[in-house]
């Protein structure tokens, strides 16, 4: 296994797999449009050096993480602050998305016809809810004796209460993360300059906290997008 995420050192199968890796395609897609328009970016992991990081070394970061997430045979990451962001990243973006969502259905920015459009980041989180989250919160409604039905009416595909959402990304997010050190760097910067000994060492933190990126070359960036836009999770074991 290639990732020691909260529930064990595994890899990403299934619908976790397919909804991931959905949202880094799409994440990329966003960061190299927000590049070429020399957009500012609307999505932050509250990492300073993921955040800071250019197109060419996200790019290369998250292939990182694809490649540890999803294939059994590549040996386990030494996880720090900007690998864990990286891999954030997408979850980020997802959740963004679909506050974006909710907001411009709200402003009646869609057509009738465009309700692909209109859902598609709702529907995409809805299929790794139905698969992880809800049975858990469904056993929990059960063990709390409460006869109202759940969540027949409010809880759906198309559901725009943010809330409700921002807590199914949590969810999802609690699968894969033990916590968010990585944010650390945004609010207390000087760590990324070293962190005390007797500190970092009842945390677990030790050379954990790196203020370094990778050098990429333009080939090398390309050769990894395309590699992430066309990943095939057929051959990792899908289920």
């Amino acid at each position: 296994m290639t990732w020691h995420t909260n529930i064990g050192d595994r890899i990403l199968e299934g619908i976790e797999a397919e909804v991931y890796l959905t949202a880094a395609q799409h994440a990329i897609d966003y960061l190299q449009d927000a590049d070429e328009y020399d957009e500012d970016f609307d999505v932050k992991t509250y990492d300073r050096m993921f955040d800071l990081a250019s197109f060419d070394q996200k790019v290369i970061l998250l292939h990182t993480c694809l490649s540890a997430l999803f294939k059994p045979d590549v040996e386990t990451p030494e996880l720090s602050n900007v690998l864990e962001a990286a891999a954030y990243f997408p979850l980020a973006f997802l959740r963004r998305r679909i506050g974006e969502e909710i907001e411009l259905s709200e402003a009646g920015w869609f057509e009738e016809d465009e309700e692909d459009r209109q859902y598609f980041y709702r529907r995409l989180g809805w299929k790794a809810f139905e698969e992880y989250v809800l049975p858990i919160w469904q056993d929990s409604h059960e063990e709390s004796g409460d006869e109202e039905p759940f969540g027949e009416v409010t809880f759906n595909d198309r559901a725009d209460d943010f809330e409700f959402w921002d807590e199914v990304i949590e969810e999802l997010i609690e699968r894969i993360f033990w916590d968010r050190d990585w944010m650390v760097t945004c609010t207390n910067p000087q760590v990324l300059d070293g962190i005390e000994p007797e500190i970092s060492e009842p945390l677990g933190l030790d050379d954990y906290f790196t203020n370094r990126l990778p050098k990429v070359s333009a080939e090398e960036s390309a050769t990894a997008l395309s590699e992430i836009r066309n990943w095939d999770l057929s051959n990792h074991h899908k289920k």
